[in-house]
């Protein structure tokens, strides 16, 4: 399970805290950890109340409790609290039995879900009311397996463990990806007034406590793979690519002064974005040919960046926050590692709520590698798409 939150506050935790509403149980030693050092980390006593999601979204309303964890991000909800950084993401699966046509059937379809469960309320929200509800994800399988539902939404995860405690072969089920769950915490806006700059610390907190980063399952890479790889392997043989970066390359950088650099393009995209390195690099003619390249993909691609060896910008297809990308696993994946391609972890943006992998490969003059090529691609379009 990609997460689990903890009911029972450790001794260290004052009654006296914050309040937060939760529908589900704890389970999972790491998940537990996680909240536990996101705490420790802003040093806010809490404790966990468990009620369904609906309620604890009005206690908010209401100032009866200081916030509650969803997977349901509410535009409603902005009037009265304020939502984290992703504590936690899950991965959203349909599954269905073979002899079933699933989600797409034209016959009605019997779905299940747990009660009170994010999946549950997603269903009825758009009109898949669910036949059956129970209380565990254990009884939804043996539901499916036995043909007592026809469908179930779940977490990849999820549904894989509880199959093989259960002693069930999953590959009798087909499975389609759905989408990404960011699970975050809506803090009331009274609660955030009353602590200065606490929002800022959990959002940190967050990503110095991510147990594990969010990595593609093995089938999903190699969708993306199939579908990518080739047409990102043969834009990195463009001559063009090749003779800028055989332009840029210098044998021997100074770190501080790639820093300093850095430094400098990050300050005039705030100062005179219009005026910036980035903008420069933007109109050069290879810059121009990755804008070119990209629009093929329509919003499958998010963005190209083309580095040199020694991972500094050398073209991009839209203005990047960073220059230097040479402490970044897309870059340090092909060059230390000498690999074919490199598939980095699921990063998520905050303001968008998308999700975006980076698939890397190397230019090389046939010799040796000149730099790296870097696709970002919106992984949920590429994994639901066919």
């Amino acid at each position: 399970m990609r997460f689990a939150l903890l009911l029972l506050c450790p001794q260290w935790v004052a009654a006296a805290g914050l309040v937060l509403g939760t529908h589900s149980p704890v389970d999972g030693n790491s998940s537990q950890q996680q909240i536990n050092c996101i705490m420790q980390q802003t040093r806010q006593p809490y404790t966990l109340q468990v009620m369904p999601w609906r309620r604890a979204r009005q206690e908010v309303k209401m100032d009866r409790i200081d916030g509650y964890f969803t997977a349901m991000p509410n535009d409603d909800m902005n009037d009265f609290a304020q939502l984290s950084a992703p504590l936690f993401l899950e991965n959203w699966y349909w599954f269905w039995h073979q002899r079933h046509a699933g989600p797409d059937s034209k016959e009605p379809i019997r779905y299940g879900a747990i009660l009170g469960s994010h999946q549950a309320d997603w269903l009825a929200q758009h009109e898949h009311k669910p036949d059956v509800e129970v209380n565990d994800l254990a009884q939804l399988v043996q539901l499916l397996n036995i043909g007592r539902i026809d469908i179930l939404l779940a977490d990849l995860d999820d549904f894989n463990e509880v199959a093989r405690r259960l002693k069930i072969d999953s590959t009798e089920f087909h499975q389609r990806f759905f989408r990404y769950v960011p699970l975050g915490v809506y803090f009331a806006h009274k609660a955030l007034q009353q602590r200065p700059g606490f929002i800022a610390q959990f959002n940190a907190a967050t990503h110095l406590c991510a147990s594990a980063p969010f990595a593609l399952s093995t089938a999903e890479q190699q969708l993306i793979l199939s579908k990518l790889l080739a047409d990102v392997q043969q834009l990195a043989r463009l001559p063009l690519l090749r003779q800028r970066l055989q332009q840029q390359n210098q044998p021997e950088v100074d770190l501080s002064a790639m820093l300093l650099l850095d430094s400098q393009w990050q300050q005039q995209l705030l100062a005179s974005p219009d005026d910036s390195l980035a903008a420069k690099m933007l109109s050069s003619a290879a810059s121009e040919v990755l804008q070119q390249w990209q629009t093929q993909y329509a919003e499958l691609v998010t963005e190209v960046i083309l580095m040199d060896q020694h991972g500094a910008n050398a073209a991009i297809s839209r203005v990047t926050t960073d220059y230097w990308q040479g402490d970044e696993m897309p870059f340090l994946g092909i060059f230390e590692q000498q690999a074919a391609y490199f598939i980095d972890v699921v990063e998520y943006d905050q303001s968008t709520r998308r999700f975006q992998v980076k698939l890397s490969v190397p230019v090389s003059d046939g010799q040796r590698h000149l730099g790296v090529l870097s696709v970002g691609i919106d992984v949920e379009r590429a994994l639901a798409t066919n």
